[in-house]
Parts: structure tokens; sequence; C-alpha cells
């Protein structure tokens, strides 16, 4: 099913020539820390040593299995073991009341949540963003700038930048542009008046703004100057194909130079014809591709994610919210940047418009639909929800329950939605349910 280009394909997400994400952190970023990467969970009282928090009475779903382990040991903030059996002494222990655990969530495409854009200029707004999708078992989490004025872009940037210098939110670990040289024809939501053709300069002066901290960039291959850009910044960042009116040729001379993800698959992109495949037949196909999707049953019929999963495999989809503000909020009109927004029964649209502006959703959410409502297994709605991004992120140290990573982690409860969260290994205050408040609320004026 998939493409041949010559030779052995990289694994989805491994960088062109050059960059090595997985061993430096990801393009253009530092590195989050690695972790020993170890087999399946060992027998019971391997590690020998005591001290530590011991999770017992769990069901730690681990690489491959769906039940891998019944006992956690954390120390440092890291997994020290896991296994089956009788667990090694502890200095304190808590039973998770035979609770399912899975990877913390990886969102790699989040505007926003809990009533707050990440793109406001504002870093208590970006703050309160993260918090509300850290609440709900992202774990980690890049903020997604969209297309605005270049000023307001590069401010909002800058404000990213100081909450991740800052540790204030301890869950985002780097920024994604979204733009903006992105199609006209595909802009959604985006502001028609910034967007631009690929330019050295736009992208050193965000790159200044954001510090160190760029992780990703979506664009468009079939603007002026794209694939150029593409070749020569592939190893800076993650370059994703999105917001799109590419030929199915385009999108692959993108990837060969370069290019390692798709951004939101099927949506803001030409559809799939059977004389005209597109980037669709490409995102599908060719092996080197990382391809997003919203699974909020808005954006993407749950057939067509069937279709992505048959195809692609778990290991090159990931599930992202696309979040903007109202994630976790009632329905109503929200505010912020240059953009006012209805969001009626969950679904947000440019108001007057039929155009979707984001999604609602927490990836915890998405999670809950693959395994659910698609019937995927489980084991691939992790990967899909944590594994696959972490990996495209060059976030070595997280993403799976292995030990010496981070002890990212979310209890489950029956209906497969978090009971708590824990972050590096410190229990958060999960939330029960949706964020339920008015968007009059907050703030007035554009948030």
């Amino acid at each position: 099913m998939n493409q041949e280009h010559g030779g052995a394909a990289p694994a989805p997400g491994a960088p062109a020539t050059g960059g090595a994400p997985g061993a430096t952190g990801g393009p253009g970023r530092r590195a989050a820390g690695g972790g020993a990467e170890t087999g399946g969970p060992g027998r019971g009282g391997e590690s020998g040593a005591g001290g530590g928090l011991l999770l017992v009475n769990g069901r730690f779903l681990t690489p491959g299995r769906e039940e891998g382990a019944d006992w956690l040991l954390i120390s440092d903030g890291r997994i020290q073991d896991l296994g089956v059996g009788t667990p090694p002494p502890a200095t304190d222990a808590v039973d998770l009341g035979g609770r399912l655990v899975v990877p913390g969530f990886v969102d790699a495409h989040c505007h926003g949540g809990a009533g707050h854009s990440v793109y406001t200029g504002d870093p208590d707004d970006v703050r309160a963003a993260a918090a509300g999708h850290l609440a709900h078992g992202t774990t980690s989490m890049l903020a997604s700038v969209a297309t605005i004025d270049p000023a307001a872009m590069e401010a909002a940037v800058r404000a990213i930048a100081t909450v991740i210098d800052d540790g204030s939110a301890p869950n985002l670990v780097g920024i994604h542009f979204e733009g903006p040289f992105l199609s006209p024809e595909r802009r959604g939501a985006q502001t028609p008046t910034a967007l631009r053709s690929p330019c050295a300069d736009t992208l050193e002066r965000l790159l200044a703004a954001a510090g160190g901290h760029a992780v990703s960039m979506t664009l468009a291959p079939e603007l002026p100057g794209a694939l150029t850009f593409i070749r020569e910044h592939a190893g800076e960042l993650v370059l994703c194909l999105g917001h799109t009116d590419s030929s199915s040729d385009t999108f692959q001379q993108a990837t060969d130079l370069g290019a390692r993800a798709v951004t939101h698959l099927f949506n803001a992109m030409p559809p799939l014809h059977h004389r005209r495949p597109g980037p669709v037949a490409t995102a599908l196909l060719d092996p080197r591709l990382v391809c997003e999707l919203i699974l909020d049953g808005h954006h993407v019929a749950d057939d067509a994610v069937r279709i992505a999963h048959r195809l692609a495999g778990a290991d090159r989809l990931m599930l992202v919210s696309d979040a903007m503000p109202a994630a976790g909020m009632d329905d109503g009109t929200y505010r912020f940047a240059d953009r006012e927004v209805t969001v009626t029964d969950g679904v947000a649209q440019l108001r007057g418009t039929s155009t979707l502006a984001g999604s609602t959703l927490f990836v915890a959410e998405a999670f809950r639909r693959a395994a659910r409502d698609l019937g995927l297994p489980l084991t691939d709605a992790v990967q899909m929800a944590a594994t696959t991004a972490a990996r495209l992120l060059g976030l070595t140290d997280r993403g799976t329950l292995r030990v010496g990573l981070r002890a990212d982690l979310v209890e489950l409860d029956d209906e497969l939605s978090p009971a708590h969260v824990w972050l590096a290994g410190q229990r958060q205050t999960a939330a029960t349910g949706a964020i339920r408040a008015s968007p009059d609320s907050r703030r007035t004026g554009f948030r």
C-alpha cells in the first residue's frame, strides 16, 4: 500500500537528510530528554530498591499490550520499574482501584481551551489554556499560533515563549506556526490579509520571537518558493503540509524535500478524487508522513478515519485537538485575536459562515472516540493519542509507558475518560467532565 521511493524508507516522522529529531529533541529545539528503552514489563520485585512512589492495582497499557503491567514504580519523575505480580518495596503507595492507565496525551496542534486562546499575546491566557488541557490528560502540547497580523503573530509567539521559559505551564513544550505560508483558496479560518508566500525573513522573525521553542510549521507546498523553503528549513522545524490546494505531485515533491507531517488530514485540502487523488492519497500512502486527525465527529467522518487507519496505521496517525478557546466551555460566541467564532452544539464556526474554526475537543475525547466509537484497538488509540506525536516532535522521553521515561500518566474511568492525571510523577487535579462555563463569564473584548 505504501509508495516506494528507492531504498529503505525512514520511520514516519524521521528527519530528511541532516536533522535527527529523535536524538536532538526535534529540529530547532532543545532535547526533551532521553530515556532508557527496555523490553516489556518485568516480574515482581526486579528493581530491588526501596523508595519511590508505587502505583498498584492498575492496568498499565504498555507498548503492544493492553494490560501489560499491574504496578508501576516512580522515582524522580520517571518510571523506575513496572511489572506484574508482587511489586518491589516503596516509600509510598497509591491504589488505583483497577483503573486502566495510559501514557499522557501529546497534542501537536492546539490553539486554546478553557475560555482562553494561546495567541492573544497575554501569557496568562497561554497558562490558562494549557492548564485546561492538562486537566483533561494532555501532559505535553504545542501552542499553535494561527495566521494573524504579522506583528500580532510575533507578539503571541513571544508570550508563549515567556510561559515556556518560566515553567508556569509545565505541559507546554513548544510552538507550532500554523502559517502564514498558507493557500488563500484553502485558508479556512485564517486571516486572509495575513497570508504570505514563504519568506526567510518572516521565518527568522518568528524564530527570534520563539526564543528557541519553535518546533513545527504548517505551510502549503504549492506556493511560490515553498519547495525551496522546505529544502532549506526541513532541518530546523518539523514541516507540516496543510491549508493547501496542492496536487499529489507537488505534495510528493515536498515530502521528498523533507516535509514530515500533514496538518489535519482531509481538512483544508482538495478531497480525494479517483482521477485527481491529490494530497490525501500521498498523505496516506507515503510512509514518511505522519498525519493529524481531528476526531470530533465533525471534521472527519468516522469511516474516513477508519480508512486512514487501515492504510496508514496507528504509527503514522496522531490525534490532535486543533482546539480553540471553547474547548471545555458552553456554546456561545467567542472573540479572540481578530476572530469571532460561534459555537453551536460544540461545533465552532466563524460567525455568520459555515467555515469550521478549530474544534472544542480535548485529545482525551478523541482518544475515547477512537477506542469506543470507532472500535480501534486500545493500543492503536494510545499510539495515535501519544506515541506518534511524541516521536514526530522529538520528545524521546515520553509517549509510552517504558522504564526510564517520564511518568506522564492518565488514569481512565470505565468510560475511558480521565479520572486522574500524572505529570512527571506528580498527581494533578483532573477535570470531572467538561469545564462548564459561559463565554460571557470571561473577560470581554477580543480574547
